[in-house]
């Protein structure tokens, strides 16, 4: 059961919802704070004073005069959010700024033939000199995005999981807490797709216009897919944390089976590697085509665009996958948007071919309340979700006050 709030933490509760709308909004006045958070003017009066008092409050243009017209803006120049993510290609890391800039990114590629414990030493001395060059007192909070399935948490052996089809060595580790303990600070850690689904959540306009909003966002970082639904804000995890992994859904049941490729499952047909499969399978019936045994998908992604006819069938054949595992998530979890991820081409033949798939397996009805799209984000969704992810927990805490106060400190 939920213990009530004391006067200390309800006055917490109270500076962190204001900051909260101060990262929203970007400025604000005194009124629209307390219209916004229901709080008595004299006490907005209250925190904004404290805020001035510990220099992390302005006025836009000149100094504060002391009228509640006045806009005022957060001022947390030097104070950061890391946001890492790895999976079976890569790691990359983005350093942000409280109001969501990125400062600095960086990117190493991971070969499978690596050593998972390589791997984490790399990953854990790139991240030392991130600490290390913008102060580690000034980087408030760090997320982790891994690949999943991710199991949050294991009961039984008291530990995260993390299954990645053809990257199986990084279940053998505890990623998360084997770098809070190399770095000695406390990480959240999330699986990629829901933090790149809560990272369309936050910049969605059909979200502006109708809180009571539930989304997919669907992503396909090579080989998987990978979901995150959102509803009302929320991330839906589930009992253990897997909940949205529709990669594994089974949707074509006439493969053959073999103990080493999940044959049949909505990654392995729907997948953006999959493009490579099925281009391959035909290969010799276009001798035309500039596309070749060693092309990847960028390749054939590129020949689509150009409208050559192996490609057009491969990324069609895709699409067509695509959109009968659309259908099913439909009819299961009654969205209001389904978004395809950074790696599905925002290409108006493409998405019409998905958008034709589904039509023909969901009720007309059904389908006009559904939003079908590709995302409109131009960053990396899923390092973007990791910031908004560790702010949220700041200030769900309570804690992002003390954090900023402990930075000013250099603590």
């Amino acid at each position: 059961m939920k213990r009530g709030m004391n006067h200390n933490d309800m006055q917490k509760a109270n500076r962190c919802l204001v900051i909260k709308l101060l990262l929203e909004h970007g400025s604000v006045t005194r009124t629209e704070l307390s219209t916004k958070t229901g709080l008595q003017k004299a006490t907005i009066t209250n925190i904004i004073n404290e805020f001035f008092g510990m220099g992390i409050i302005a006025v836009e243009g000149d100094a504060a005069s002391g009228r509640r017209s006045e806009y005022l803006h957060l001022k947390l120049g030097k104070i950061y959010i890391l946001s890492i993510g790895i999976n079976r290609k890569d790691y990359r890391m983005c350093l942000y700024t409280m109001d969501g800039k990125a400062v600095d990114r960086s990117q190493s590629q991971i070969s499978l033939n690596e050593d998972i414990h390589g791997i984490l030493n790399r990953l854990e001395n790139d991240v030392s000199k991130i600490l290390d060059k913008f102060g580690r007192s000034n980087i408030i909070g760090i997320s982790l995005g891994l690949p999943g399935p991710y199991i949050r948490q294991n009961v039984q052996q008291n530990r995260e999981i993390t299954l990645v089809s053809r990257f199986e060595q990084l279940s053998t580790v505890n990623v998360h807490k084997e770098l809070e303990r190399a770095l000695g600070i406390q990480i959240l850690s999330e699986h990629d797709a829901k933090l790149s689904a809560y990272a369309e959540w936050k910049n969605s306009e059909e979200v502006k216009k109708s809180q009571n909003f539930s989304l997919i966002a669907m992503g396909s970082r090579g080989f998987g897919i990978g979901a995150g639904i959102v509803i009302n804000g929320h991330i839906v995890k589930g009992q253990l944390g897997i909940a949205g992994e529709i990669g594994h859904m089974g949707i074509n049941f006439n493969e053959s089976r073999n103990s080493e490729e999940p044959l049949g499952t909505y990654e392995y047909c729907a997948g953006t590697e999959s493009t490579v499969r099925y281009v391959s399978e035909r290969l010799y019936e276009f001798p035309d085509s500039p596309l070749n045994e060693h092309s990847i998908y960028q390749d054939i992604l590129n020949a689509y665009k150009n409208s050559d006819p192996l490609a057009t069938y491969a990324m069609e054949k895709m699409a067509w996958m695509l959109g009968f595992g659309i259908s099913n998530a439909i009819y299961i979890l009654n969205p209001d948007c389904i978004i395809l991820g950074q790696d599905y081409p925002d290409w108006p033949p493409f998405l019409k071919k998905v958008k034709e798939t589904v039509s023909q397996f969901v009720h007309p009805y059904i389908l006009d309340s559904v939003s079908i799209r590709c995302s409109s984000l131009q960053e990396d969704s899923a390092l973007l979700g990791g910031y908004y992810f560790a702010i949220e927990h700041l200030l769900t805490d309570n804690t992002l006050l003390d954090k900023i106060q402990q930075s000013a400190q250099g603590t």
